[in-house]
């Protein structure tokens, strides 16, 4: 997360593997410890502005953005503390305002 707000750039690392960045925070979400969750939902509220102006994390996005939706709500729906209802939101809102055109379709 501290990366990503430092330096954005670092997602254009031709090196980076950005799906399995991805994928990880994604895994993340689902995790028993609240501040892991609340780390990894930070990391996607932090990431999805970057949609439209970082190629290969727009990419992912589009590719892998269902299996993210699915995982926040999940959450919501008890796989989560209450506790960190505020933080899925905030995902939610993320991808509403930075990823509408893929979430009408996920």
């Amino acid at each position: 997360l501290q990366a990503l707000k430092r330096k954005p750039d670092l997602f254009l690392c031709s090196n980076l593997d950005v799906k399995a960045v991805f994928q990880c925070g994604v895994l993340s979400l689902k995790f028993p410890e609240a501040p892991t969750v609340k780390a990894s939902c930070g990391f996607f509220t932090e990431l999805l502005p970057r949609c439209g102006e970082i190629a290969p994390v727009g990419q992912v996005v589009h590719e892998n953005g269902k299996v993210l939706l699915q995982s926040v709500l999940e959450g919501i729906g008890g796989q989560a503390s209450r506790s960190l209802m505020d933080h899925f939101a905030e995902i939610l809102f993320a991808l509403n305002k930075h990823c509408f055109s893929y979430l009408s379709v996920w």
